[in-house]
């Protein structure tokens, strides 16, 4: 009933019914089943290596899978990158000199009488995947050391920074996060 070209192209097989098989001559109903058998045997056979019949959901579904597989592991790559880079993003340093100095003054308006108990404090920033912190530390405590010796206590600037003689330091250290400026500001510097 079907030419060779139709079963090599996968064409329909026709099943025939008892009713139709006592009308056909019993050559051509042999022949008939043969051809059927042939279709079949050539359906479980994959002739097309994009879409094997039977197995062309599961492929797609893999594929598809390791795709959203990497697409997490991109996204959990670039939160953990984030993070890294905003790791000990600001820093702050404080200097004072013990008994003299109150900490608990920093962020509070200055007045006149409570001038010469603020600590002298330095920021810095220390953005990027490779951390500066020991060199942004050091930088610190050395221009927030000049600062607190220049009109009073004088002279004692290697002290400070040495920690000696009364001095005392105290060091913040918090996180910047991707959405501050100065992490934008850093991140994309070319702009």
């Amino acid at each position: 009933m079907w030419g060779a070209a139709d079963r090599q192209c996968g064409g329909p097989s026709v099943t025939l019914g008892p009713s139709m098989a006592e009308e056909q001559d019993p050559e051509t109903v042999g022949k008939t089943e043969a051809s059927a058998e042939a279709v079949a045997s050539d359906a479980s056979d994959p002739v097309d290596p994009v879409h094997p019949v039977g197995a062309a959901p599961a492929a797609e579904v893999v594929r598809s899978r390791a795709r959203v597989r990497w697409w997490w592991f991109l996204i959990a790559a670039l939160v953990i990158e984030f993070w890294w880079y905003g790791r000990r993003g600001h820093i702050e340093v404080c200097v004072g000199k013990d008994g003299e100095t109150d900490f608990a003054l920093v962020g509070q308006e200055r007045t006149d009488d409570n001038r010469w108990k603020f600590p002298r404090c330095e920021s810095r920033l220390n953005l990027g995947l490779k951390s500066h912190y020991e060199q942004a530390v050091d930088e610190s405590l050395e221009v927030a050391c000049r600062g607190a010796t220049i009109f009073h206590h004088q002279g004692e600037a290697k002290a400070c920074v040495a920690a000696d003689k009364g001095w005392i330091h105290r060091i913040e250290v918090s996180h910047c996060p991707p959405w501050h400026k100065h992490f934008y500001e850093h991140l994309f510097w070319f702009l």
